[in-house]
């Protein structure tokens, strides 16, 4: 490739560290590509230039180009959108390409392009009826992207059995957050912190991510270890590092819609990110209680995600999801009543604009009352953060 490419792949922390990533490289004027999905309201946000999405015209010109090339190969949507992204950041010669995996690693399409560095940032259970039903197999489909010749990273602890086994039979190159690497917070600022400082220089005084929720830090971290593989081909200074990880932006990660009342609309949709949503909320300790506008899909492990907010839900609202995959609002209402009992307040809407008015109305009694309102969380589904960020842009 005329490019230096870096694939990240993972259960959760995906979207940050690819967020995170590219930040510092555009603070530090590198012309970086970058590949993520899903997309939340456009497509074009699935391929980005300096963190722009790219014109309509050049991912068009592209589809137009590919399917003139493929000779009758059929091509899944994915795969024409991967190949699509590769074909553009060539033809504008991207400095460096951030590959997302869309699903697993070994078989996503983005594991066809040669990485120079393959970033796994965590393992858990999540598309079991494509991955496997245990920590062992998914491990081993996500450590799919790493290659024997190139540094291999996994951004967690502790390492999963299979990986461990992985890295010894192949020899790999490989680097573990919280063994090679790790952050020391200090109040407002941290610190990154390499084992070896012979071979990595520690970073001290950085500034706190502009991403919400102190998962961040971790991200960071695996940012900066991945920046230390590359800095002998694209240097970047500390205070490009600073600007980076201060203006980093990520649409429906922990993000802030509306104040007073809070309104935060968050993807989390399998276990291990909504408990990280949840001690984030908890750490917030804002005054009011949490009404929840939540929507899913099928294949997802429901009740236990659902449970993760049983301490900080007040009350919630189920929406129907313009999707087939979508678990109906219904059903979701019966695992809510089921895990967190029959009185749980619990409602159920056509959509999430009928959902908000009534999360409104109910306020609106609160502050007649003189009752701190409630704040809104608005999660379980890219679906779901999609409809209240088109709902809060019109």
């Amino acid at each position: 490739m005329p490019y230096t490419v870096i694939t990240i792949a993972g259960t959760n922390g995906k979207g940050s560290t690819v967020a995170l990533l590219e930040s510092i490289l555009t603070q530090a004027g590198y012309k970086v590509g970058t590949y993520t999905s899903p997309h939340l309201q456009q497509y074009n946000e699935r391929i980005r230039i300096k963190q722009v999405p790219v014109a309509d015209q050049l991912i068009c010109d592209a589809f137009s180009r590919i399917n003139n090339s493929r000779n009758n190969v059929s091509l899944t949507y994915f795969e024409f959108g991967t190949l699509a992204a590769i074909e553009v950041f060539f033809r504008q010669q991207c400095d460096i390409v951030i590959l997302e995996v869309g699903l697993g690693g070994r078989l996503d399409a983005v594991n066809a392009i040669e990485p120079d560095i393959a970033f796994v940032s965590t393992v858990d259970f999540d598309h079991q009826d494509w991955l496997g039903n245990d920590l062992d197999s998914i491990a081993l489909e996500k450590a799919g992207i790493y290659r024997n010749n190139k540094p291999a990273i996994y951004g967690d602890e502790p390492l999963i059995s299979s990986i461990a086994e992985k890295v010894a039979v192949e020899e790999l190159e490989f680097y573990q957050f919280g063994k090679d690497y790790n952050y020391r917070l200090r109040e407002q600022q941290w610190d990154w912190l390499p084992a070896d400082s012979s071979c990595f220089e520690p970073y001290y005084n950085l500034p706190l991510p502009a991403l919400g929720g102190q998962i961040q830090l971790k991200n960071s971290a695996n940012v900066l270890f991945i920046l230390q593989l590359i800095r002998s081909q694209w240097p970047v200074t500390q205070a490009e590092i600073k600007r980076g990880l201060f203006t980093a932006t990520l649409a429906g990660r922990f993000q802030i819609l509306k104040t007073e009342p809070l309104v935060i609309a968050d993807v989390a949709h399998n276990v291990q990110a909504t408990r990280v949503l949840r001690k984030t909320l908890q750490a917030l300790s804002v005054p009011g209680k949490w009404h929840i506008i939540v929507g899913m899909l099928k294949d997802k492990d429901i009740a236990s995600v659902l449970l993760e907010l049983k301490t900080v839900a007040q009350s919630w609202s189920i929406i129907e999801l313009d999707t087939p995959r979508a678990m109906p609002a219904e059903a979701i209402r019966t695992i809510v009543q089921e895990q967190l009992g029959q009185d749980s307040e619990t409602y159920c809407f056509v959509d999430f604009k009928q959902a908000y008015q009534h999360y409104n109305e109910y306020n609106n009694k609160l502050q007649t009352s003189g009752g701190y309102q409630n704040n809104l969380l608005v999660f379980g589904s890219f679906f779901t953060v999609s409809e209240a960020l088109r709902f809060f842009g019109e």
